[in-house]
């Protein structure tokens, strides 16, 4: 189906939300826009994905969601993996007869990641694993045979005003709280003639999880520095 290839193109759940309503903005309403992200967001994270609002505008070309939450793997005890504050959505509304689809800009903020470390895995290292293998499972998010493959082109996406949990054996069962480095790709999918939704999903999901690992492992060394010099 068309649109589970579209939605395919967020990469671990955060943004399953915001390019799968841009896309869509000027062919579906709010309500069917919130059921996708919550029927195929499970599909391809393997966790749960819910959200709280969408709130679509066609004559202006954008669309805002609200309040978008991942659940975690199996196995691990925090409460969610990502919570997600708003993400706006603006596009060229012209495009969205054609291919490629041309989004002008992606912003994501109020993002509330909780980082858990069990052994050498993370949850979220887990989540991008399920995406991974779906993307394997359905051919790396092509369109279904007889239709045409989805492609875009996003001139600039932005993750800001983050911020990690994470708890580790390392924190004895507590929890350590550390900023995000703002997430900035511009570009995508420009050099290559436009991006697949599998070309998306891993340049989105290897950025942001990239971001949270550095802050995680800084928060974490430091905790260990400071137990040696106890």
């Amino acid at each position: 189906m068309r649109l589970r290839n579209v939605i395919l193109i967020a990469g671990g759940g955060m943004l399953l939300a915001g390019i799968g309503a841009g896309i869509w903005l000027y062919s579906s309403l709010d309500s069917l826009v919130k059921s996708a992200i919550e029927t195929y967001g499970p599909q391809i994270t393997g966790v749960s994905v819910t959200v709280g609002s969408v709130s679509l505008s066609p004559t202006r070309g954008q669309g805002t969601i609200k309040n978008l939450r991942l659940g975690n793997p199996p196995g691990y005890k925090t409460r969610h993996a990502v919570t997600v504050g708003e993400i706006t959505v603006r596009l060229d509304p012209a495009s969205l007869t054609g291919n490629p689809v041309l989004i002008r800009e992606i912003l994501v903020s109020g993002v509330d990641v909780s980082y858990e470390k069990i052994g050498n895995s993370t949850n979220l290292e887990a989540i991008q694993s399920n995406v991974d293998a779906y993307m394997r499972k359905s051919g790396g998010g092509k369109a279904s045979a007889g239709g045409p493959e989805t492609k875009m082109i996003i001139d600039s996406l932005a993750i800001r005003s983050a911020r990690a949990s994470v708890t580790s054996s390392l924190t004895a069962g507590s929890t350590v709280t550390t900023s995000i480095p703002d997430v900035r790709l511009r570009d995508i999918g420009k050099r290559s003639n436009a991006a697949t939704a599998a070309e998306v999903t891993r340049q989105v999901m290897n950025a942001l999880v990239s971001a949270v690992t550095r802050a995680a492992t800084a928060a974490l060394g430091n905790i260990t520095k400071g137990a040696g010099k106890a």
